[in-house]
């Protein structure tokens, strides 16, 4: 519904100077409400500004999650919330129970308008030297909003392309991007750890671990990639610098500083392993998420081992986790290589920059090769599809068509033997 009015509103906000079609509407609409950033329109030229500020609310409005959006409106009304929705609001961040949903849901918007609002100054002086003061505070906005919410929109034709030799806006950015997509439930974590010296629990010190990992693996790889590459018209100390910048905004932001047709295979390569990751639960990003490829990689090393049992920090990890998280691993992969099979049949472009789309619509990141523009009708509702599967989720979206009634006993039957590797 959300999707189907910012489609309204954007096409019929731009029929009388730039007139949409109603796919390239539908397809701006659903980058927006599902965070991803791509494009097949120049947001900061083609679209009006009502139509920017449409394409804005519906960024925030995905970016906290339909769910919560949905709770928190009749709240700021003064309604009082029922259980039926404080279930949805509970479901919506993986909580098992309605327990304490009003005092976080308080605690999330809190969250968003202090990092939005902290990055909005942050960002306005550093735009302010290149635009009027109130030109400088919309950009600000709208790239702070855009950040946190990992969505990558940009109202710059080339995105972040001209402050890759610049500290204040990149720096702002990245910092948004990494604190919105650790999500909710670990910032509200790290506050208590900080304030009341309470015990970080096993996931919080999983997704903290796996994005530091990928943050420090991917500058290095990056700049070993990318150094008389992407990287290559830029002084040495601007290469670590970009290296960063990439290394951060693959996970589901979508921002860049150096076109991505000027990297190597294997920079490209990197970048997709990093949008397949992508953010943690409960945060405005997407991908795989950190928590699935990380137990994935401690259930590997479990068995490599030899041991029974995947434990972490003291704890162990239930079976059924690891069962949703292979699941979760083999549908995102087949969901991937079907799409891209699907678009080389719909498109004579190159498998590369097709599967890089496809890999960017579904991980709801944004970054691009270049051809997004150049896609025809079916290739535009197939990635729509996609960016809508990836900000749902496949295994929420799979459950709502799949899972069966809960009447009727469990059935155990005899276990049997089948060699693997």
């Amino acid at each position: 519904m959300l999707i189907g009015a910012g489609t309204f509103l954007i096409w019929l906000l731009n029929a009388f100077t730039s007139p949409l079609s109603l796919v390239d509407a539908l397809f701006t609409a659903t980058s927006a409400v599902c965070v991803t950033g791509l494009v097949v329109v120049d947001t900061g030229t083609f679209l009006t500004l009502p139509s920017q500020l449409v394409v804005l609310l519906l960024i925030q409005l995905g970016g906290l999650g339909v769910m919560t959006a949905s709770t928190a409106l009749p709240l700021l009304l003064g309604q009082k919330i029922d259980l039926r929705r404080r279930l949805l609001f509970a479901g919506g961040l993986g909580l098992d129970t309605p327990s304490g949903t009003i005092r976080l849901l308080l605690q999330i918007l809190k969250i968003t308008l202090l990092f939005e609002g902290v990055g909005t100054v942050i960002l306005f002086f550093g735009f302010i030297g290149a635009a009027s003061p109130l030109r400088a505070l919309y950009l600000a906005l709208f790239h702070s909003v855009s950040a946190f919410c990992n969505a990558g929109f940009s109202l710059f034709t080339l995105n972040l392309e001209g402050y890759s030799q610049s500290v204040i806006i990149p720096s702002a950015i990245m910092v948004l991007i990494l604190f919105g997509g650790l999500g909710s439930p670990v910032l509200i974590e790290l506050h208590r750890f900080v304030t009341h010296k309470e015990r970080l629990s096993s996931y919080c010190r999983l997704v903290l671990t796996m994005t530091a990992g990928l943050l420090a693996g991917g500058t290095v790889l990056l700049l070993l990639t990318e150094w008389s590459e992407g990287f290559g018209h830029l002084p040495l100390h601007w290469k670590i610098w970009n290296a960063l910048f990439h290394s951060v905004t693959p996970r589901t932001a979508g921002f860049d500083t150096v076109a991505l047709s000027r990297f190597s295979s294997a920079g490209v390569a990197l970048t997709v392993l990093l949008m397949l990751v992508g953010a943690s639960p409960a945060s405005t990003g997407g991908g795989m998420k950190t928590t699935t490829v990380g137990l994935l990689l401690a259930a590997t090393w479990t068995d490599l081992r030899g041991k029974g049992e995947v434990v972490l920090w003291g704890r162990r990890v239930p079976h059924w986790t690891l069962t949703r998280a292979t699941s979760l691993f083999s549908l995102y992969l087949g969901t991937l290589f079907a799409s891209s099979f699907l678009l080389a049949l719909l498109e004579p472009l190159s498998f590369r920059a097709l599967f890089f789309e496809a890999v960017s619509a579904l991980g709801t990141v944004g970054l691009s090769l270049g051809v997004t523009g150049e896609l025809g009708v079916p290739a535009k509702l197939l990635l729509v599809l996609l960016m809508f599967w990836g900000r749902v989720g496949l295994m929420t979206f799979l459950y709502g068509l799949l899972l069966e009634g809960h009447g009727g006993g469990k059935v155990s039957y005899a276990d049997t033997h089948i060699p693997v590797g």
